[in-house]
């Protein structure tokens, strides 16, 4: 009898709670499908995700198979972490499989080497309750710009006095990891601002248009429209209190759908269903000076340069960036699928609310610039609206707080560039 092969799989907890049992459901699947493939897997949380890929991959200790953020794959890939595809995508003709914004955070550009495989997609829109936006006299087109975002703000704040229960119009996380960033980064762009210089050599959020595009979002929060002060909870449940009726928008992803309003982007399956979900719309977020854009995000797959089963290890690559894999997943936790036929499956209906996600992970998407050293700024970055959040907090934050601080980091990120 054949020895079995066994692999080590490192996945972040895409799932919630649930992740072990779903993916331990997949990998199941795939041993059955692979019977001299064993799969030992490991959850491991987002916050402590980079380092411990890190730290793994300067001693040689990393899994045959992990899951990185699609904004980390130039990085991982530039400190010999990552097994070069190129092969066998190249002989599978996988490149097409998948839309063009994904493929590209697995591609190092101006080299043509392939380091990962898209995996999930995440494009952020607005989350609305219609039955508040009524009470306040507003639509989804209240939202069209960073002006009409405000006056419709503001007249959602006029419920406060009308219902013990809303705390607000925006609901906002203050978690200080890299999803506060992809929060902020949306508004950033619409400013007409970056994170970085065109020529990725320099940092560029210090600049009078980025610090706009940020002072505009935490703005929100410094008066009370999206209020953070005196919570008493950690990790803050948004999403929930959104559903209850505290909140009247939320900024989020379709991984958010499934689990808090179910059927969301689908086609309802009946008229209970139908009512449900016609309490919530989904918007793009508003257009500013700069144009309109949404944080485009998601996560890869990748084998280790270091993996001594790299056939093996593909073919549980090539599983899980399936079609089917890809359609499975999104109906039970929400992952939206960066493959073209599965994307084509799930949304085919053309109801109004997969329109705004089409359109907005189509037209408004934007990704950060590929530098070899960005996994690191994204952590100085993140450090640094930390602290911006910290100053609303403690009744500390100003514009000129903001600019201060924008400048102190920015040149963090330059000294990292010149290395």
């Amino acid at each position: 009898m054949q020895k079995a092969t066994y692999l080590k799989f490192w996945v972040m907890p895409v799932g919630g709670y649930e992740t072990s049992q779903i993916i331990g459901e997949e990998i199941s699947s795939f041993e059955k499908l692979h019977p001299g493939i064993k799969i030992d897997c490991s959850v491991i949380p987002w916050s402590l995700a980079w380092k411990k890929i890190v730290t793994a991959a300067k001693s040689r200790q990393l899994p045959d198979v992990f899951l990185i953020g699609n904004t980390w794959t130039r990085t991982l890939a530039a400190i010999n972490a990552l097994a070069d595809l190129t092969k066998e995508v190249t002989d599978g003709k996988l490149k097409n499989s998948f839309y063009p914004a994904a493929w590209a955070t697995c591609e190092i550009k101006n080299s043509g080497k392939v380091m990962a495989l898209p995996w999930s997609a995440d494009a952020r829109m607005i989350f609305y309750r219609k039955d508040l936006f009524e009470k306040a006299g507003l639509t989804a087109r209240s939202l069209e710009t960073w002006d009409s975002f405000t006056q419709a703000c503001l007249a959602l704040s006029e419920l406060k006095g009308k219902d013990d229960n809303f705390a607000g119009p925006l609901g906002v996380g203050d978690i200080k990891d890299s999803g506060l960033l992809h929060e902020i980064a949306p508004w950033v762009w619409s400013g007409g601002g970056d994170f970085l210089t065109p020529d990725g050599f320099s940092a560029a959020f210090c600049s009078e248009n980025a610090v706009k595009g940020m002072k505009y979002y935490f703005d929100l929060m410094d008066r009370d429209i999206a209020p953070i002060r005196d919570r008493k909870v950690p990790y803050y449940p948004t999403y929930d209190f959104f559903v209850l009726k505290k909140f009247a928008m939320i900024i989020a992803g379709p991984f958010a759908a499934p689990s808090f309003i179910p059927g969301f982007f689908e086609a309802p399956t009946s008229l209970r269903d139908s009512e449900d979900i016609d309490k919530f719309g989904v918007a793009f977020l508003p257009a500013g000076p700069g144009g309109r854009f949404s944080f485009l995000g998601g996560s890869n797959l990748a084998i280790s340069s270091y993996s001594q089963n790299k056939p093996e290890a593909w073919q549980f690559l090539k599983f899980l960036a399936s079609k089917e894999f890809q359609v499975r997943q999104y109906k039970s936790i929400g992952l939206l699928p960066s493959g073209i036929e599965a994307f084509a499956s799930l949304f085919y209906e053309g109801t109004p609310n997969q329109q705004v996600l089409i359109e907005t992970y189509k037209n408004y998407g934007k990704s950060y610039a590929q530098v070899d050293m960005w996994g690191s700024i994204e952590f100085i970055l993140t450090d640094f609206m930390g602290k911006i959040l910290d100053g609303i907090k403690q009744r500390r934050y100003s514009g000129d707080f903001l600019a201060a601080e924008a400048k102190k980091y920015a040149e963090e990120v330059d000294y990292l560039l010149s290395l």
